[in-house]
């Protein structure tokens, strides 16, 4: 068994089971010891609570919730200096939340983990929101809810500034839905993650880590077939080719439908010639 199988192994552990119990911060530093062999994610997840119990030791529990946020700001963004990283936002170690915890610079992926990690420890009911294109949290309390984006020191959001943020990723052609503004779970926070370091190494031509965030994108959601195209097309690139045509064949079976089934026919009648296996 090689490191990366027993990480992925553990990462499979910490993924499975009911939605309500699936961890943010473990999936997510796992990820990151598929790069960073040694590092040690019980350590990091020690790091995360003491923070927590930190910022929990610093704001009354009977305070309104903008008070204990305010403090939270001044923890994490003004003494521990955490922000979201413009000039490099395309950086692989934006999303590797080790890395994130040693530069306190990330995106807001991974500033939301933190965010969320620390509030929660502190005992505050916070949660990931997944905007398209900008995920940030939502702290919910019997007086409000309140949106903050942890990628610009905090800074609260109302539901017209969200709209605005959406649409400077997307233009107008991705309508605002008020599904939006709702929570995501731990495993689509995590997909997320995933899909940012699956795109931005296959921009780089980085084949072997894209190959891992497939790997992982599959121990979260088995069936995601797009994602077993990506590892035939992938595993056809490198030279894997009977792995490759068993991706394929499994996508071509169950997608039948699908825009791009001409094109993956084709992949798989090449692969069928070059690897002499038999028609099905």
């Amino acid at each position: 068994m090689t490191a990366f199988d027993d990480t992925l192994g553990r990462f499979r552990a910490a993924v499975a089971g009911p939605m309500s119990l699936v961890p943010l911060a473990r999936p997510a530093l796992l990820i990151a010891q598929a790069e960073y062999p040694g590092l040690d994610v019980e350590a990091y997840e020690e790091r995360l609570h003491d923070l927590g119990a930190h910022l929990e030791a610093r704001i009354h529990p009977s305070a309104d919730v903008r008070t204990q946020l305010a403090e939270a700001h001044r923890l994490l963004f003004e003494e521990y200096g955490f922000h979201g990283n413009e000039d490099e936002y395309g950086d692989p170690k934006n999303l590797y939340l080790n890395d994130v915890m040693e530069r306190r610079t990330g995106i807001p992926v991974t500033l939301a983990i933190l965010y969320v990690e620390v509030c929660r420890t502190a005992g505050l009911d916070a949660h990931a929101v997944g905007l398209p294109g900008h995920v940030i949290v939502r702290v919910d309390s019997p007086e409000a809810s309140v949106l903050v984006d942890p990628f610009n020191a905090g800074s609260e959001l109302t539901e017209e500034q969200c709209r605005q943020l959406v649409r400077g990723v997307f233009g107008r052609r991705t309508p605002f839905r008020e599904h939006f503004l709702e929570p995501v779970t731990s495993r689509q926070v995590t997909q997320r993650l995933l899909h940012n370091l699956k795109a931005g190494y296959l921009q780089r031509g980085d084949e072997e880590r894209a190959g891992r965030a497939i790997e992982f994108l599959l121990a979260l959601f088995p069936w995601d077939l797009d994602e077993v195209r990506d590892r035939g097309m992938l595993r056809e690139r490198v030279g894997d080719l009977p792995a490759a045509l068993a991706d394929l064949e499994e996508y071509v079976r169950y997608r039948a439908g699908a825009r791009d089934i001409q094109t993956v026919n084709e992949a798989v009648r090449s692969l069928r010639r070059q690897t002499g296996a038999a028609e099905r």
